[in-house]
């Protein structure tokens, strides 16, 4: 092989069986960001709402803190659970199919054009 051609790497190479490390990651990414957005929407809803009961706070913290704090808890995992669901199943569906074009792009026997290796085979 001439020192002006290149192989490329195994690793760009794109599997067809199962969503890599860092689509699921980023899957798990994008569902904690969408948790956390609708519990502070819902959370800055009632406070908008329970205006009213502002004065008893203390009181309400003290009497009901442990059963606020489990609800939203629960809350988080019930919408985490759903929208990593959901983000499974319409964003990683076929991912192996849907970039198989790249894979064959990869394997495609074609002439390989030689990367110059200095600024003097541009000229």
């Amino acid at each position: 092989m001439l020192p002006a051609f290149r192989l490329l790497p195994e690793a760009d190479k794109v599997s067809q069986e199962n969503p890599t490390e860092r689509e699921e990651f980023t899957t798990i990414a994008n569902a904690l960001l969408f948790t956390i957005v609708i519990l502070l929407g819902y959370g800055f809803w009632l406070l908008d709402q329970l205006k009213f009961m502002a004065r008893y706070k203390a009181v309400l913290y003290h009497a009901y803190g442990t059963t606020i704090l489990i609800f939203i808890a629960v809350l988080f995992v019930n919408l985490f659970g759903a929208a990593l669901a959901i983000g499974r199943r319409f964003f990683l569906k076929n991912t192996g199919r849907k970039l198989s074009h790249v894979d064959k792009q990869f394997n495609v026997t074609h002439p390989d054009m030689p990367i110059p290796e200095s600024e003097e085979d541009f000229n």
